[in-house]
């Protein structure tokens, strides 16, 4: 099954001239290494934006650097956007519309077939209005083309012997931020800081930091949060916390949930999209 897959992802890019949105993560590593082996040329493009962390975009150019591997940077600044920074449900709409025609523009003068990212089959199962923009903008999504899950590109990964599929996915920083809150940069900062002080404590590598205003709810996986109960640590944690401006510092009991902030959503709006 795997093999098949990966012959498939290959005859996709055969003989192309590919642009891979490149995040550094497990969905975008794939593509490239795949299309590397098979395609003419190959250019990743690495976003830099507020939204992103920067320990993301570092890996992501240092991933590169290792392999030699020639790349560009595009920087974008959502905030910039009302539409953005309002933060309505359709938020990552607006962003990935900013995001791809910001690379659209970047690459015009160069020669390629076609741009691609990694939104896989398993993406569909949460709210993912991004993912309209991204189509309406004619980036092609193989893995989607191809119905490839979560755990086929894990296994994928693993056949290809890439260290990725040990990395911990990461998401946008606006994810932390409730709908209907004002995303600013004040409010991002924090969140990433307060994600590297529980991370350097805890040494966890898999949690969410969502900031309910002065409220940090910390969402880390249930079977590791035994270890939020070391006086110690978690005095030593909401010492920092509050230094950073969060006022009440709590662990959410439900555990670790990807697309948390989407729960309170009403049917009406994801059913939109």
């Amino acid at each position: 099954m795997v093999n098949e897959i990966i012959t498939k992802l290959q005859e996709y890019f055969q003989d192309k001239k590919i642009v891979v949105a490149f995040s550094g993560g497990l969905d975008s590593t794939v593509l490239l290494e795949v299309a590397r082996k098979v395609s003419q040329s190959v250019l990743p493009v690495i976003v830099k934006s507020s939204l992103v962390p920067a320990k993301d975009i570092k890996y992501a150019v240092d991933y590169l650097t290792s392999k030699k591997i020639k790349y560009k940077i595009v920087s974008v600044n959502p905030l910039d956007h009302p539409e953005v920074a309002e933060n309505n449900p359709r938020r990552c709409y607006y962003c990935k519309t900013l995001i791809f025609q910001s690379i659209l523009k970047e690459i015009k003068k160069l020669d390629y077939d076609f741009i691609v990212e990694g939104s896989n089959i398993t993406d569909l199962t949460d709210y993912r209005p991004g993912l309209k923009a991204v189509s309406e903008l004619g980036i092609k999504s193989p893995y989607l083309d191809m119905g490839i899950t979560k755990e086929l590109i894990k296994q994928i990964a693993s056949k290809m012997k890439l260290e990725v599929v040990k990395k911990p996915a990461t998401t946008c920083l606006a994810t932390r931020i409730p709908y209907g809150q004002q995303i600013t940069k004040t409010k991002l900062d924090a969140v990433e800081k307060a994600e590297n002080i529980i991370q350097s404590i805890f040494g966890v590598s898999t949690l969410r930091l969502r900031a309910h205003d002065d409220i940090a709810r910390i969402e880390v996986p249930v079977s590791i949060m035994n270890k939020f109960l070391d006086n110690e640590k978690r005095e030593r944690l909401v010492k920092e916390l509050k230094e950073i401006g969060f006022h009440y510092i709590t662990i959410d009991l439900e555990g670790y949930r990807h697309g948390s902030m989407n729960i309170p959503l009403p049917k009406e709006v994801i059913e939109y999209e």
